[in-house]
């Protein structure tokens, strides 16, 4: 037994004796390691967990602005009064990563010294879909160039300054929208400015919240601005820039230089981030031209609604980030509908009333144009029997004789035949720039009337279980109303146009084609649209009915109309230009159809 303890006893003290040793070593091997100055190892933890600051926290000045200073110690305070400081011994300094809040009534500004970044954006007095706070920056933005490593800040109330050596990045913030920036910075050439950002979903209608964003620019040397492909990957190039726009549905983040870009690189593409939180990716590249060795720019970093006046007010060339379509309807959007839309605004009217009144408006601006419409089908109606008796008389639609005698019968009675189609064809530049105005309307966004909780997106009494293709997955009451008196309209009009197809048996049945196909059609179409605009449209029939009512009640008279074109044909009629054009051209085919059988 004594043994055995004995032999226990010289194992355990040889394996103390071989621990210590390895102890030893280790300790000398770590002591040849360890760098010069601890105080960096404890620099990298600093870093490496950054003090989470929550809005709770910060203490507001007297000037509303919510402020957290730096904690730079003595060291730091005294590299900041040289005229240069290297990165070394920046990191070196006892620098802790710092945010710092400027904000004023309108919009709310986060910024981070770890790299000069801003990371939060909040629009006051705006939501999300979902009822939060309306974020454009959240952490899902970054500006890179010359925004690398810790920064020493000095913030005092709106202004905050950034400084890492010779490179300064300046902010400020005024009473209203644009943050006024500025950078010095040394370099020999240009210098590349990289702007990261996720587009933040911010509507219901997620589809058309992504078709509607994009990047916009304006070149300076051609004065107009110019956009990439919306709703898909797309990028472009481009020089002399005044300012690039990540452009969403309502809301657009704008950065612009005073200098310039030299040169940009725009690209938008599809999130990594792929799901329903993220819109579109923004990958903007920006150039800074040098001058003696050195960067001065600066401009303003904007993030505001995407309301016409407002991005006007801000400058004068922002307004052209709202698709209001290009020539003749976007001159009726901005000369017409966003004026009169905004003074009935102003009278305090609730929206759903300010579309009545609008589409009570354009519908007696139209009035005269509707009434001539209607005036030339009653004519096209009293020719029916004599047109039809051509069509008898001349099966063959293509027959020259058919068409030189519906001519002729058209100069005798002094009725234009195309007279009911280009009134309603001069009222479609209206009908379009309405079209293009109430989806981009930011005035109608979250606004309610009756079941319709949004004017700016889709209503829905329904969802439905699965998504259907084309139509979605919810049913839009708006949409359904307006198909319906789409289909009542289009079947009344084909109706007191019957006249103008008479004898042409092939058209008719065209003609009852779209009566069918066409609300069908924008029952898909307008499922997920702006329920302000399927309202507008439903309005807008029911006004027409009422105009077909009273016009054929007090105003045409069909049997005057029939008296007055025998008059017409006992005097011999007086040949219109139109009917002089198709004269000359009906002879021409004449003539060539002899020339063929000639030939033959």
């Amino acid at each position: 037994m004594m043994e055995e303890k004995q032999g226990f006893d010289r194992n355990q003290i040889i394996g103390f004796v071989l621990i210590g040793v390895i102890f030893m070593a280790y300790t000398w091997w770590a002591g040849e390691n360890l760098p010069d100055e601890p105080v960096v190892a404890e620099q990298v933890v600093a870093v490496e967990e950054p003090m989470a600051i929550s809005d709770a926290a910060l203490p507001v000045t007297n000037q509303g602005i919510s402020a957290v200073d730096s904690k730079s110690t003595t060291d730091v305070a005294s590299l900041q009064g040289q005229d240069f400081v290297s990165n070394e011994a920046v990191a070196q300094a006892d620098i802790v990563i710092e945010e710092y809040t400027l904000e004023n009534g309108v919009v709310r500004y986060v910024f981070t010294n770890d790299g000069a970044q801003m990371v939060e954006v909040q629009v006051k007095g705006q939501k999300d879909y979902l009822g939060n706070p309306l974020m454009l920056v959240n952490r899902q933005q970054r500006l890179g160039g010359a925004n690398e490593g810790l920064f020493v800040a000095d913030h005092q109330g709106n202004h905050l300054s950034l400084t890492q050596g010779e490179t300064t990045w300046t902010f400020e913030l005024g009473e209203s929208f644009g943050l006024a920036w500025s950078l010095v910075s040394p370099s020999e050439g240009s210098l590349d400015l990289t702007w990261f950002q996720d587009g933040i979903r911010h509507e219901k209608a997620f589809s058309q919240e992504v078709t509607t964003t994009t990047t916009y620019y304006w070149e300076a040397s051609e004065g107009d601005e110019s956009s990439l492909s919306d709703g898909r990957d797309d990028e472009e190039s481009a020089s002399n820039v005044s300012w690039v726009a990540h452009k969403q549905q309502f809301f657009s983040s704008i950065f612009t230089c005073d200098q310039h870009f030299t040169h940009v690189d725009l690209r938008t593409e599809t999130p990594v981030q792929n799901d329903s939180t993220r819109t579109r990716a923004f990958r903007s590249k920006v150039s800074l031209a040098a001058v003696n060795g050195e960067i001065r720019a600066s401009g303003l970093w904007v993030h505001m609604p995407n309301q016409y006046d407002m991005l006007r007010e801000v400058d004068e060339t922002f307004g052209n980030i709202i698709p209001f379509g290009w020539g003749i309807f976007g001159w009726i959007s901005k000369g017409v509908v966003v004026p009169f839309f905004g003074y009935l605004e102003g009278l305090g009217l609730g929206y759903g009333l300010i579309i009545f009144v609008m589409a009570l408006f354009f519908k007696g601006i139209l009035s005269p144009l509707t009434f001539a419409s209607y005036k030339s089908m009653a004519k096209m109606r009293v020719l029916k029997p004599e047109m039809d008796a051509i069509a008898e008389k001349y099966p063959d639609k293509g027959d020259s004789k058919k068409q030189q005698e519906t001519m002729a019968l058209y100069q005798k009675t002094g009725v234009n035949p195309l007279g009911g189609c280009l009134p309603q064809l001069l009222g479609l530049p209206i009908l379009i720039a309405l079209f293009r105005f109430f989806p981009a309307s930011f005035e109608l966004r979250q606004q309610g009337f009756l079941w319709a909780d949004d004017l700016s997106s889709y209503d829905s009494i329904m969802e439905l279980p699965m998504t259907i293709p084309f139509y979605g997955d919810h049913v839009s009451l708006f949409t359904i109303l307006m198909a319906i008196s789409t289909f009542m309209y289009t079947k009344m009009n084909n109706q007191m146009s019957a006249g103008s197809t008479a004898g042409n048996h092939m058209m008719q049945q065209q003609m009852k084609v779209i009566q069918y196909l066409m609300p069908v059609m924008l029952l898909v179409w307008f499922n997920s649209y702006s329920s302000g605009l399927s309202y507008y449209y439903f309005l807008s029939n029911i006004l027409v009915f009422g105009q077909q009512w009273a016009i054929r009640k007090f105003f045409i008279n069909e049997d005057a109309i029939r008296a007055k074109i025998e008059v017409t044909k006992s005097k011999g009629g007086r040949k219109s230009k139109f009917a002089s054009k198709m004269e000359s051209m009906m002879e021409q085919q004449t003539e060539g159809n002899r020339r063929t059988r000639r030939m033959k």
